[in-house]
Parts: C-alpha cells; sequence; structure tokens
C-alpha cells in the first residue's frame, strides 16, 4: 500500500497488523504460514519475553523495548511476546521530599499518584498528582512539601535584634539574634551576651535563653551572718553584720560574676559549737574541734548486711522513707561550726538514703537507680534516652512503678514535668544570709 500526502505536515501515527493470523491484541502466539511479522506495542507498553541471548545485551540497555521480529516457522512462532503495561513504581521521597504517597488506582502508565505532606510541612504549590509516563518514569511534580518554622518565639530577659524575625513562616537554617539585658547572658556561657536561634529540620526552634549572672555561693562559714539584697544575682549588695558595727563589710556581685571581696570574720566573736548529735543514722567525725570554722565529716551509720548509704540533706519533714524519686537531694561531705555557733548544714536534716550503684548507663533498668538522685539509672530505663529505643528489666525485683520511665526530662514524661516543679528537690544546703 502507498499513501500519498499532499502536506509535509501530515504523518502516520500508528499501523495495524493484518495477516491470516489471529492475534491478540496483546498477544502473537500462532500463524499459519512461513514468513517474518513486526510486532509493535502501543504507547505505554512494553514488550514481555524471553529474549535469545544474542538480545540480552540489547534488552539490557534498552529495558523499554517496545518492537519485536518474529519468525514463523512450520505454523509456530519463534517465541511467544505479549505487550505489558509500564510501570514506574511506587514514588519515593526523592520525588518530593517529606511526602506522603497514595497510589490506589496503581502505579502503572497513565495512572496517577497524589501526595500529602507529613507534618510539619505544608504543601507549596497547585497540583498534588504525579502521573506514570510512557518511558516508566513519573511526571515532575508542580508542587512541593516545605517545612517552615513558625513565628520565632520571645526569649524572656532578651531583646530580639534580627528585624525579619518578626514575621511567620522561616525557612530551616533561618537564623533570629537576640541580646540579654543588663545582668543577664547566654545560658551556660558567662562571655556570650547574643543567644541565637536557628530553624531546625523537624520545623521547630533550637532551644536557648538568657539567664542572670550570679556569683559563687559564700562560705558556710558566714550562714546567718549576711543579708544580700537580690540574692548572688548580678549587682547584689551583700552584708556581713558584726556585733561591732564597725567591723561590718559589703561586697557586689560584679557582671563578671565575681565578688568585688572576700567576707572576713568578725574577730570578736567568741564561744563555739556544741558537738553535733548523732541523729538519723548518723555519726560525726570532729578532729578539728567545735571551734568557728572547725569541720565535722558525716558518716551513715549501716550494719552488715545492708547496702551503703550516703549522708544528704533533706527538706524539712521529709524523710529516707518518705523521699520521693524526682527529688534530687544534696549530698554532704562536710558540716561546719559557723560565726553564729551553729552546724551548717544542720544535723537534723540530714538523712542516709542508698547509694547509687555503680551500673547507669550499662543498658540494663536497675530499680535502686531509678531516681534523680542517680541520673536515673543513665537513661536506662526510658525507651527515647536509649539508643535501642527497648528497656531491659534488671532482676526480677523489678515491679511496675519502679521499672517504669520516671525521667522527666525524657520525652515520654515532658507533658509531666510541669506538674512535679516545686515539689521537692534538695533543700538546705544553699541557703545563706540572716536567719
Amino acid at each position: 500500500i502507498i499513501l500519498l500526502f499532499s502536506s509535509r505536515s501530515v504523518a502516520v501515527g500508528g499501523v495495524a497488523l493484518r495477516t491470516s493470523c489471529h492475534f491478540s491484541t496483546f498477544a502473537l502466539t500462532g500463524c499459519a504460514s512461513e514468513g517474518g511479522y513486526k510486532l509493535r506495542c502501543v504507547i505505554g507498553h512494553k514488550l514481555a519475553h524471553k529474549p535469545p541471548p544474542a538480545l540480552i545485551f540489547c534488552l539490557f540497555l534498552f529495558p523499554l523495548q517496545r518492537e519485536a521480529e518474529l519468525e514463523c516457522f512450520h505454523g509456530s512462532w519463534d517465541r511467544a511476546v505479549s505487550c505489558q503495561p509500564v510501570d514506574c513504581g511506587l514514588p519515593d521521597q526523592s520525588h518530593v521530599y517529606h511526602a506522603i504517597f497514595s497510589c490506589p488506582g496503581g502505579t502503572t502508565f497513565g495512572k496517577h499518584c497524589s501526595f500529602t505532606c507529613g507534618s510539619p510541612a505544608i504543601l507549596q504549590g497547585d497540583s498534588d498528582r504525579l502521573v506514570c509516563l510512557e518511558d516508566g518514569l513519573w511526571s515532575f511534580p508542580e508542587a512541593y512539601c516545605k517545612i517552615e518554622c513558625p513565628e520565632v518565639p520571645s526569649i524572656p530577659d532578651a531583646k530580639l535584634l534580627t528585624a525579619d524575625c518578626t514575621a511567620s513562616g522561616h525557612d530551616v537554617g533561618s537564623v533570629c539574634r537576640y541580646k540579654c539585658n543588663p545582668g543577664f547572658y547566654v545560658i551556660g556561657s558567662l562571655k556570650k551576651k547574643t543567644p541565637r536561634l536557628e530553624c531546625l529540620k523537624g520545623g521547630q526552634w533550637e532551644e536557648t535563653g538568657c539567664e542572670p549572672i550570679s556569683c559563687p555561693a559564700l562560705p558556710d562559714v558566714f550562714q546567718g551572718m549576711y543579708t544580700c539584697t537580690n540574692g548572688l544575682y548580678y549587682d547584689t549588695v551583700c552584708t556581713l553584720q558584726c556585733s561591732d558595727t564597725t567591723e561590718n563589710s559589703e561586697i557586689r556581685c560584679t557582671k563578671d560574676g565575681r565578688w568585688t571581696a572576700e567576707f572576713t570574720m568578725c574577730s570578736r566573736l567568741q564561744g563555739s559549737c556544741s558537738g553535733p548529735s548523732d541523729l538519723n543514722s548518723v555519726e560525726y567525725s570532729c578532729d578539728q574541734g567545735m571551734d568557728v570554722g572547725a569541720v565535722c565529716y558525716p558518716t551513715c551509720i549501716v550494719a552488715l548486711d545492708m547496702d551503703l548509704r550516703d549522708p544528704v540533706v533533706l527538706p524539712n519533714g521529709t524523710t529516707a522513707d518518705s523521699l520521693k524519686h524526682w527529688m534530687l537531694p544534696t549530698r554532704v561531705q562536710s558540716i561546719v561550726c559557723t560565726g553564729m555557733m551553729k552546724w551548717y548544714p544542720d544535723p537534723q536534716h540530714i538523712h542516709c538514703i542508698q547509694s547509687c550503684e555503680p551500673f547507669g548507663g550499662d543498658g540494663w533498668c536497675d530499680t535502686t537507680n531509678n531516681r534523680a538522685y542517680c541520673q536515673y539509672d543513665g537513661g536506662d530505663c526510658c525507651p527515647s534516652t536509649l539508643s535501642t529505643r527497648k528497656v531491659i528489666q534488671f532482676g526480677a525485683d523489678c515491679n511496675q512503678d519502679e521499672c517504669t520511665c520516671r525521667d522527666p526530662d525524657a520525652e515520654e514524661n515532658k507533658s509531666k514535668a510541669k506538674q512535679l516543679e516545686g515539689g521537692g528537690g534538695g533543700g538546705g544546703a544553699g541557703g545563706g544570709g540572716m536567719q
């Protein structure tokens, strides 16, 4: 058949094969006479057959082969072929990052897949669909998922310096800078005054802040003899009061976190402390005597079959038996005879609690260590603080409460942390000032 066209703009779009053989739409399986024929798959389909060895290399280079030549020998074709739809496969993250794909109709030629954005990403663009093309690739997306940080949080005791940060919708990597107010500095650094917040990959701002400058605690020997205008914070003035007012002295906390001077003990003090009483299973060794400035060392009295115990300061009214796991008592190394002729810390508030076992952070949740005093066993009792994300209980005595995730700073318990604030902790050892 010869076709003549009067215009060059006209072309043949397809050719149908007509023979004496009966063909399936997609398969060629038999013939009635000798000869050769050529089979071509429609757009979006590819040949599916086991090629002769000589053709393996070509098919590897051209995996979407759409045409094959068949030979008819003694009423049978030399091979069986069929046309199958091209399959693009399920789209992955390289197509649209942070997207969740849905392909209910399949992933073959002409099929559509839609996508939604996984939190906290939001959709940017008009179309949320991809189409499987004839070459086995997905169409180029006309939308994408973008992670942004919300409006930058305000930092207490600091001023925002970056003007662009007042708006919402910040790209990952954006940085906002602040300046701490006078008397404050970046948490963890006395030298830094300008904290910075960066928008992280998860769509949240990194955590930082400003904390007040403070000076070191004054020596315990002066407990009860001085007053301060603002605790131990920057610019506070602490005044030592002696029986002879001419010996009174003042010191100030500077912006460097240092005192302008050191207190000197009043010279006309007379008397000494009485021997500390052995209370709450605690005994004291006082080799330096009982004069002002003398030091005694506490030791817990334990039987041979008892676990080791540490002397600690507990809040008034709290005992070793009533101590809660979230309370963080302060271990007492020594007590001192102050200028007020009293022992500090007060022996009445010193109790003995079970010592921590040396197995924190070994991957096993130990009941003895699952408390704030032992850093919650080094993170062994919470899935979020374990690299394996799996808690392994140690010992048969691990009941339902003792081996639960108790750490308030663990991801599982952050929502509960506020309920525990103010309920307990240390106490007693960090005071100071006039009583």
